[in-house]
């Protein structure tokens, strides 16, 4: 009676907090009906067989843990629906569903309480329609909460065509290169499809705001437009996803997985460059502001030689280096990238055995050379290993002029230099690596004014030197 007249206030059009703060609690007591209702469902079934017949007398109190846990759902339900963030229809048509398993619920439990000779196409008739309408209630609420697509989005267009639904939208083809890249349909969208959708969709329009498309989410929401396009600080999208998490006003909300770094830079750039439907990056992005952070985020600065699939190494050639003192190591599982290891051996490295290693020219990605006796000859024929990916050179004589060889290895993202004689030279090398992540430079004859030099210039390169990281 009390909350009948709370209504009649003008709660319903602008309900108190405390209505939302209860209403809240719906998500955690929604399961307990469904465990309780399915669990009395089976275990009423299961009674039909001579040896569960013990459990009889106690079913009526699974039906009635279930229509009690029911009526929490539907009241903390009814609550949360004050708010006004979800679609009309489906709202009306999940919150009678919920009633009717309420009550179909109570049926129950009154029905099999009086342990008397009721109609067995009665009592089977309810138990089924509680199944039923707890499946379909359920299936309401997952179209609330996560759109009215959720259950078939992923369905074969053969069901989605029987649900009315138009055949699934064919997948843009993945990015390979940047130039291909399209600002909003490559990167914008998806951010928005797998962040931001779930509270902004036909079933849950929080704030009156859609975001399933380009058109609606430039149209705005209840308090007009969140995109202002060319000015990001302006833009009420951009400002609620800037916000510190704690704020009530930050989105995405309700504990959802907050957009990264890298995400909220994409956002900030297109809307700054005019938030269009569509156009390449490499073309928008003409003063190079965000091209890095868009790779990284596609995964373009991945190496692409771990995409290759290489043959099974000759047997003999490894039972070769392996008595010339090399440990070799298969990396991966499922392909055949090899890990080759010098720097244990009792001698020093050879031009024989180099011209063995590159028998394993395809397959060799690590190769460690610590303290092996490598000279700048020795280099001539390493920098023909094109695949390799990590290289230590520590504890060898070699100079700049050496290094030099080292440029034709495209795919090196780690580099130890420790304690050579290397200087200068990386000037001219570094330029042609230009997949190298990190490099180690102590007890070289790096200065500290090229170090710092290097790192100013080469800002996502990690710089090991004299037991300080650069980076």
């Amino acid at each position: 009676m009390e909350l009948i007249l709370m209504l009649n206030f003008g709660f319903l059009e602008d309900p108190a907090d405390i209505l939302i703060f209860f209403g809240r609690f719906h998500p955690l007591v929604v399961h307990l009906p469904i465990g309780f209702l399915i669990l009395a469902a089976i275990a009423q079934f299961a009674s039909r067989w001579p040896k569960f017949h013990p459990i009889k007398p106690f079913l009526h109190y699974l039906w009635a843990l279930g229509s009690f846990s029911a009526f929490l759902a539907v009241l903390f339900g009814y609550l949360l629906s004050l708010s006004g963030d979800y679609d009309t229809d489906t709202l009306f048509w999940h919150q009678w569903s919920g009633i009717m398993v309420l009550a179909l619920s109570l049926a129950c439990y009154l029905v099999f309480k009086k342990q008397g000779k009721n109609a067995q196409f009665v009592k089977w008739s309810l138990v089924v329609l509680v199944a039923i309408t707890i499946t379909y209630t359920g299936h309401l609420g997952g179209n609330l909460t996560h759109g009215q697509t959720y259950l078939l989005e992923y369905a074969p267009n053969s069901i989605r065509g029987m649900a009315g639904l138009p055949p699934k939208k064919e997948p843009r083809p993945k990015v390979t290169l940047l130039d291909s890249a399209d600002i909003y349909l490559d990167l914008v969208q998806p951010m928005m499809e797998g962040k931001c959708v779930s509270c902004h969709n036909p079933g849950k329009k929080k704030g009156d705001l859609l975001l399933t498309s380009y058109s609606e989410l430039m149209k705005g929401g209840e308090n007009g437009e969140v995109v202002v396009v060319g000015d990001a600080g302006a833009s009420e999208l951009f400002r609620r996803i800037t916000l510190p998490e704690n704020h009530d006003d930050f989105m995405p909300s309700e504990g959802k997985r907050p957009l990264t770094d890298e995400e909220v830079d994409i956002i900030e750039f297109w809307i700054t460059a005019g938030a269009f439907p569509k156009g390449y990056v490499a073309k928008l992005d003409s003063k190079k502001e965000i091209t890095e952070t868009v790779y990284a985020y596609l995964g373009l600065d991945k190496n692409s030689i771990f995409n290759q699939t290489v043959d099974p190494p000759n047997t003999t050639l490894i039972d070769s280096l392996t008595d010339n003192g090399f440990i070799i190591n298969r990396l991966m599982r499922d392909n055949y990238f090899l890990d080759a290891n010098f720097s244990l051996s009792e001698r020093k490295i050879a031009r024989t055995d180099l011209d063995l290693l590159l028998g394993l020219k395809e397959p060799l990605v690590w190769l460690d050379l610590n303290h092996s006796g490598v000279t700048d000859e020795h280099l001539q024929k390493l920098g023909e290993l094109e695949n390799l990916v990590k290289l230590n050179l520590s504890g060898n004589a070699i100079s700049d002029d050496g290094i030099q060889h080292l440029s034709k290895l495209a795919h090196l993202e780690s580099l130890n230099l420790y304690d050579t004689k290397v200087s200068e030279g990386l000037i001219d090398l570094l330029p042609k690596l230009s997949r190298l992540k990190s490099i180690y430079l102590w007890k070289t004859h790096i200065g500290d004014t090229l170090a710092v030099r290097l790192q100013e210039e080469y800002k996502n390169l990690t710089i090991i030197y004299k037991r300080e990281t650069y980076k």
